[in-house]
């Protein structure tokens, strides 16, 4: 496919990464305050899809000069809900007239070709917008809705930082590489109970493993004898900052054992994450949340001095 601004074709491979960053990264901008990504994420994520096709399942545009301003992708999951969804991952450059609907065209065109050969009962197209975004008035033309809404959130300093402690009994020790395995097992158990979870396979924890590589410095991982209660796997992106000015860590994969709930597990490890970015010169911390969490962890950033910064959903429709 091909108009005056861009042109559709097969993805090649990791020497599309750099591109493809750079383009969902000029997306972030536009939409608001996210994450923006790294190519050695992409890459780590790219080295381990499932249940998608490279070759078929993928798609890059580029502008006239060859240069890589977009993509999109589709894969599927069956979620705890009971239904098989097929995700329409799509980011573009948003200054190139027409991509982000010939992007959303491609992928769910191919989307439903994949569910066409599937025999699952509930099928469901899946795809997030920000709220007032261009794309969200683009998906509820096309008869999507929104199932569950998230939101960025900032803590614009790292002044007064609650002084909240782990129960007695529990520590928080120094990441080592023979403590992956626990962690990652951890991190599923908790997240069981939580909206849109899909069971883990071993290519998943191959993905993990590949993450923890880059750096795990900044984890705040809390144990109780041999047993992992909690974690909070803060991040730093080096671009990102470059790009912003300030040096801003991410407080992400947050979860804690069902077991170690309501006692302010969470609260404490956040807050030690927050002391420790303090520590090290950073500017600021952000996260991402779920704001239908069953266990109110809105509630609980909120009170950590995280600030909504902006807000989006997950759309879907029926196959």
């Amino acid at each position: 496919m091909a108009n005056e601004s861009f042109t559709l074709r097969a993805y090649c491979g990791a020497s599309d990464l750099p591109g493809m960053t750079a383009a969902a990264n000029r997306q972030v901008d536009r939409d608001g305050d996210g994450e923006h990504l790294t190519v050695a994420g992409m890459a780590a994520q790219y080295e381990h899809l499932q249940r998608c096709d490279p070759d078929r399942d993928i798609v890059v545009a580029d502008d006239p000069d060859g240069a890589v301003v977009g993509y999109a992708r589709t894969m599927w999951e069956d979620l705890a809900e009971g239904f098989r969804q097929y995700w329409l991952v799509v980011n573009v450059d948003p200054s190139i007239p027409g991509l982000e609907i010939g992007l959303l065209d491609w992928v769910e065109r191919r989307a439903l070709e994949v569910a066409a050969g599937h025999e699952a009962d509930d099928r469901r197209l899946g795809t997030e917008a920000d709220d007032g975004g261009e794309r969200q008035a683009l998906l509820m033309e096309r008869g999507f809705a929104p199932r569950m809404f998230y939101a960025a959130m900032v803590r614009p300093d790292l002044a007064d930082i609650p002084d909240a402690a782990l129960p007695e009994g529990l520590e928080i020790r120094a990441v080592e590489p023979l403590h992956l395995r626990q962690i990652w097992e951890a991190d599923i158990e908790a997240f069981r109970d939580h909206n849109d979870y899909v069971e883990q396979t071993e290519k998943d924890w191959e993905r993990f493993r590949a993450d923890a590589k880059v750096d795990t410095t900044l984890w705040q991982v809390a144990w109780s004898g041999d047993i992992v209660v909690g974690q909070v796997r803060t991040r730093f992106n080096a671009e990102e900052s470059e790009r912003s000015g300030r040096r801003r860590g991410w407080t992400e994969d947050i979860s804690t054992r069902r077991e170690w709930r309501k006692q302010g597990v969470a609260s404490a490890l956040i807050a030690a994450s927050l002391r420790q970015l303090r520590s090290l010169g950073f500017d600021e911390a952000a996260l991402g949340v779920d704001t239908d969490n069953p266990n109110r962890a809105l509630r609980v950033y909120e009170s950590l001095g995280f600030e909504i910064v902006h807000r989006g959903a997950l759309y879907e429709r029926p196959v």
